[in-house]
């Protein structure tokens, strides 16, 4: 059994990406002063994982769902130095589904642990992203190695 903060960086009054793109148009002050401390407290009381939007939050990349972006998992794993693992939400929902890179492009934002409905597509994604250099194998088995090592670390206590 465990738990998992979500959704970062902060979901608040946004529309729900289950159907759409939801826009946070909030300023990064106001990110910092409103949504992160609850995941903050999570992070510094053990949290072990966290599970990221797809809101696009405007203030930190305008172009690209939360997760989805680099400067999103930035700020996770650099200013509030989570080290567990980072999961998506389901990359089939509406607010990313007609990105035809997401998993792709969510395995280079830095989520560890990847939600998909369609799963067969996302293996043949990976795997064409691997033949073409886009992913390493190195990068693949350092996110298999961080979630076997989590569950190994959930099956011993």
């Amino acid at each position: 059994m465990s738990y998992t903060l979500k959704h970062f960086p902060g979901y608040g009054s946004n529309a729900d990406t289950h159907k759409g793109a939801a826009v946070d148009a909030k300023t990064y002050e106001d990110i910092k002063r409103y949504d992160l401390p609850p995941f903050i407290e999570g992070i510094n009381a053990g949290a072990e994982s966290v599970m990221v939007s797809h809101n696009i939050v405007v203030s930190i990349d305008e172009a690209n769902a939360a997760s989805l972006s680099p400067a999103i998992h930035d700020i996770l794993r650099n200013e509030l130095k989570f080290t567990g693992v980072i999961i998506t939400d389901d990359l089939d929902m509406g607010a990313v589904q007609s990105d035809n890179e997401a998993v792709v492009k969510a395995i280079l934002a830095g989520n560890d642990l990847i939600i998909v409905t369609d799963y067969t597509k996302s293996i043949e994604d990976v795997k064409k992203a691997l033949i073409e250099g886009r992913i390493s194998e190195n990068m693949i088995n350092e996110k298999v190695e961080k979630v076997l090592a989590w569950k190994y670390y959930k099956k011993m206590m």
